[in-house]
């Protein structure tokens, strides 16, 4: 069901920032448009909401007040024994036009995601699976979830019999796979679970899974030949199948083998242990000719298939794992269903270290054996039930109650925002070690045929280095996202293990390395770094910045390290080593020589400085006239992150330390890049620019003094903007989440240039009532705003993260009931409960956690322990915080109308802050809203109600603050 579009909120912002033919007396602030050729472009006649109500009448554009009943689509309810808040989660929201979710079984950061796909390539195949496509190719063990680039898929498994021939070959010659066609009224899914009917074959598939182990169990019908194809060689997107290897267990009734890759993942490696509860009739195997490009048979005598030391198929002759001739390897394993159907399960353990040890040799188990015993002697349903109770002991820490469409986004989306974060180790704590990408090899991966060999380094997730496992590694860090929301999230439902991810982190930049040349040539060893973008032990370098930083800081700041290092058994000694490594490891990052982008220039610059093309561009590069086309993003998010090294710093080593200053300076190098006069007679000024090797700001005239080339176009915040990520001007402009006081401050001096009576904050107010009721110009010559550029409200996007916060905003200028309104709006053009109900990339729980934040009435504008009061979604929200307390919201006559805070009490006592801390939650307590679907602007405006001032520091601007700024 799709939420109405046009709601109050709509309305109000309509009113509230200014627009034609809208006039509100209470509102003092005017906002002019620069008188000059580059005016923002007119908004079109149909994208202007209607003005709001200013008193007690009605307006035209309310919603009806009917609740709205779950509906699962076409998609029959899934009802199974233990569900409780499962039964409101809908996998199937995300998984068509731009949410790339997949719709298949997990557990909470589960090893395994064991979800269809559809067979195709593409991006809107990211997951593997697209709703608008009706086949299925059958179901692999691996997926992203929301995420922008392609990889995973490992380990397609799909059962058929005689009874179809269907196949896809679409995007590449390995594609050519077994298929079927379904219908979506034949398929069902909710946490833990999916189902779905094999049309082509009459065959039914359901899921589940354990946290490292996938559980299969299919009905066939009667059929002469039925069989279950085990494919070790289907890859998707970027991914590639460097080596693939299974052997038939027959004495055991299983198979073993595994999988490596190279492609995001630079050097992935899989192995797997899959058992049978019915007896084998037989298995053929196939691979990939690559001189006939098909598919062909292997020698009717194998009982193994691929490329491992001692196997049929080795290369002898070099000694070594090679891509050989019996790749991209598949196993039919064939069931006896000639006289009578059959239901076959099938249990698949995955393991990044090893197929491992059975146990039959009097060895400890190991590897995917050993994960294998997380379901012994369990059953589908016995596995399917554990899977649920997992999701319900999660899902039911929050109780809402409410809107009951709202429920099913609401518990969806925190469903999402717990499919990252993966578990990476094996059940006795080890796994392979990080592959560190672009920091071994210069152009980001090996060169083709120099992948790293079979036998690799092992780990053991060890903090406190006693030779004993004491964490779960984790992996699966799309941090430039998540740092937002996801994680933040985690501190309050999960901290234990997101100490566990922060020491994960850590490990990732102490495992030393040897570096390769172009030609695979070992250079010196070296340390890792923290991680940027990482799943399955690899560094992919996707995106900027150093954001395991926040999420560092924020464990450090909330006390959730060293309880868990307190639980764990460690000293005090042991504590303080891993906190001291922890700044260790973020210093070095963040200083010259380290592997991270820009970092040196940043460093020497106080900003990463732009230039164009000194060399003809590769493929890629050519998309943008830049050498690297983000530079003024790279200059702020690496501020914010010396914000939180310094806070971090200071919460070890105290705010002596002088690398607490070093650091603490450097958080103001957001400003460096804030360009206060603009060009001569252009209207841009105060806006965040990019700036060349000269310190010159680049706006039109531009010339670069190392190219003496032209950018070849003028500056307008409206204009898709290379400067910034994915993004122009005005989405980037309020990215300072760390000193928001601070940029409020220096937009004062701005303005007062022009008007020495200017109030503070008043262009900061003006900047945001702009931002919401002007759009994106999309008509420039060389627009490249990215796909995903939507959920628009005005500038603002909400299918994307780098102004996720900005709806949170106005609470710095007194102006609360604004943001409350931006909330409302900004949701209503993201979210519903249908399979594109996810506006932008989910990435990794990313939109969904913002869901979850927003329906609770509070977010993290920054990392730390501050959260930002919004406008409540239920009536009541209850958060089991632990300890046997409870934190508690109630929103007195919400509605999807009333949206807007009258008053509030917390405790009992009169609530006029808007922000809550993050023990106050963590306390418990109980926070109640009395809402109305009209402002009162009193509430919240006060100014000892506005959220702390964080800046820290020497401000580089510092003689252009106004008077009693800091």
């Amino acid at each position: 069901m799709k939420f109405k579009r046009t709601l109050l909120a709509m309305a109000v912002i309509a009113g509230t920032f200014g627009l034609t033919g809208c006039d509100e007396e209470t509102n003092n602030i005017t906002v002019t448009h620069p008188n000059s050729g580059d005016t923002l472009p007119p908004v079109e006649e149909g994208d202007k909401p209607v003005c709001p109500p200013t008193g007690d009448e009605d307006c035209d554009d309310k919603p009806s007040t009917e609740k709205p009943v779950i509906d699962m689509g076409v998609h029959v309810p899934v009802e199974l024994d233990g569900m409780d808040v499962t039964r409101y989660v809908n996998p199937f929201i995300g998984t068509g036009n731009l949410g790339n979710t997949y719709p298949g079984a997990t557990t909470p950061n589960g090893m395994v995601q064991l979800s269809p796909n559809n067979g195709s390539n593409g991006w809107e195949y990211i997951s593997g699976y697209y709703y608008h496509d009706a086949r299925t190719s059958g179901f692999s063990h691996t997926h992203l979830s929301g995420a922008g680039a392609g990889d995973l898929n490992d380990i397609l498994v799909m059962p058929i019999n005689s009874r179809s021939d269907f196949m896809i070959n679409e995007g590449s010659a390995t594609l050519n796979l077994e298929a079927s066609h379904f219908k979506h009224q034949d398929e069902q899914a909710t946490a833990g679970y999916y189902k779905v009917d094999l049309l082509d074959y009459d065959i039914t598939a359901e899921l589940t899974a354990s946290d490292r182990v996938g559980v299969h169990r299919y009905t066939f019908p009667r059929d002469q030949k039925s069989e279950i194809i085990v494919n070790t060689g289907f890859k998707l997107n970027w991914d590639y199948t460097s080596d693939s290897f299974i052997r038939w267990d027959k004495d055991n009734n299983r198979l073993i083998g595994h999988r490596l890759s190279d492609g995001w993942a630079a050097s992935q490696k899989e192995y797997f242990v899959m058992e049978f509860d019915q007896p084998i009739k037989n298995v053929r195997f196939a691979y990939y000719d690559k001189e006939t490009k098909q598919y062909v048979n292997a020698p009717a005598d194998f009982t193994e298939i691929g490329s491992i030391k001692g196997s049929q198929t080795y290369d002898a002759i070099n000694d070594r794992d090679v891509f050989g001739k019996y790749q991209y390897a598949r196993a039919y394993v064939e069931f006896d269903t000639e006289k009578q159907g059959l239901t076959v399960e099938a249990k698949l353990a995955l393991s990044s270290t090893a197929i491992g040890n059975d146990g039959t040799n009097k060895a400890p188990l190991s590897g995917a054996f050993l994960n294998l015993t997380e379901v012994a002697n369990k059953n589908f349903d016995q596995v399917r039930l554990d899977a649920t109770n997992e999701w319900e002991a999660l899902l039911g820490k929050v109780k809402v109650e409410g809107d009951e469409a709202y429920k099913q986004t609401f518990y969806t989306a925190m469903y999402h925002a717990f499919l990252g974060q993966t578990t990476h180790s094996d059940l006795d704590g080890k796994y392979y070690r990080a592959f560190q990408g672009r920091n071994a090899y210069p152009k980001g991966r090996p060169s083709w045929g120099k992948e790293a060999p079979l036998v690799d380094d092992i780990r053991l997730a060890d903090a406190n280095n006693d030779g004993v496992a004491d964490f779960t590694r984790y992996d699966t860090f799309s941090l430039w996202d998540t740092y937002r929301n996801v994680q933040p999230l985690a501190s309050i439902l999960t901290p234990n293990a997101l100490a566990d991810v922060v020491l994960s982190m850590l490990s990732y930049a102490e495992e030393e390395f040897t570096p390769l040349d172009a030609e695979g040539n070992a250079g010196q060893p070296r340390k890792g770094r923290l991680p940027e973008w990482t799943f399955k032990g690899n560094e992919t370098g996707m995106m900027m910045g150093m954001h395991s930083t926040p999420v560092i800081y924020d464990v450090l700041a909330k006390g959730i390290l060293d309880a868990r290092m307190t639980e764990l058994g460690f000293s005090q000694t042991e504590q303080d080593d891993i906190k001291a490594r922890l700044i260790n490891a973020m210093v070095t990052d963040a200083r010259s020589g380290s592997a991270v982008s820009w970092i040196s220039e940043y460093e020497k610059n106080g900003w990463v400085p732009a230039q164009l093309h000194d060399v003809e561009a590769d493929a890629y590069g050519k998309h943008s006239p830049f050498k690297d086309s983000w530079t003024a993003s790279y200059s702020l998010e690496y501020s914010m992150n010396d914000w939180m090294i310094a806070k971090s710093i200071a919460l070890v080593f105290g705010e002596e330390d002088s690398r607490y200053t070093e650091f603490a300076d450097r958080s103001n190098n957001w400003q460096a890049q804030f360009d206060f006069g603009g060009e001569p007679n252009t209207p841009w000024k105060g806006w965040f620019k990019a700036r060349d090797y000269n310190g010159q700001f680049i706006d039109k005239n531009w010339v670069d003094p190392i190219t003496d080339g032209t950018a070849g176009k003028n500056w307008r915040p409206d204009m898709f903007n290379w400067a910034f990520s994915e993004s122009n001007g005005w989405q980037y402009f309020f990215s300072v989440q760390h000193d928001m006081h601070g940029l409020k401050d220096l937009m004062t001096q701005v303005d007062r240039k022009s008007n020495p009576d200017a109030k503070d904050g008043a262009l900061f107010a003006a900047r945001l009532d702009e931002y919401w009721s002007t759009y994106p110009d999309r008509n420039a010559g060389d627009n490249q705003f990215p796909v995903f550029n939507t959920g628009n409200v005005g500038q603002h996007v909400q299918g994307n993260e780098p102004d996720l916060h900005v709806p949170y905003l106005y609470n710095y200028v007194g102006q609360p009931w604004k943001t409350q309104a931006a909330i409302a709006a900004s949701t209503n053009v993201c979210y519903d409960n249908t399979a594109d109900g996810i506006c932008g990339n989910d990435d990794f729980g990313t939109l969904s956690a913002w869901f979850v934040f927003r329906a609770l009435g509070f977010y993290p504008v920054n990392a730390g322990s501050i959260y930002e009061i919004g406008t409540p979604m239920f009536e009541t929200a209850s958060i089991d915080v632990g300890n046997g307390q409870s934190f508690n919201v109630t929103a007195k006559n919400v509605s999807r109308d009333n949206i807007f805070i009258q008053n509030a009490t917390f405790n009992g006592k009169a609530f006029n802050r808007t922000y809550l801390t993050h023990d106050e939650i963590m306390y418990g307590g109980d926070l109640v809203f009395t809402m109305g679907d009209t402002p009162n602007k009193l509430w919240g405006a006060a100014a000892d109600s506005t959220p702390p001032d964080t800046g820290i520091g020497e401000f580089l601007h510092a003689d252009s603050l106004p008077a009693g700024a800091r």
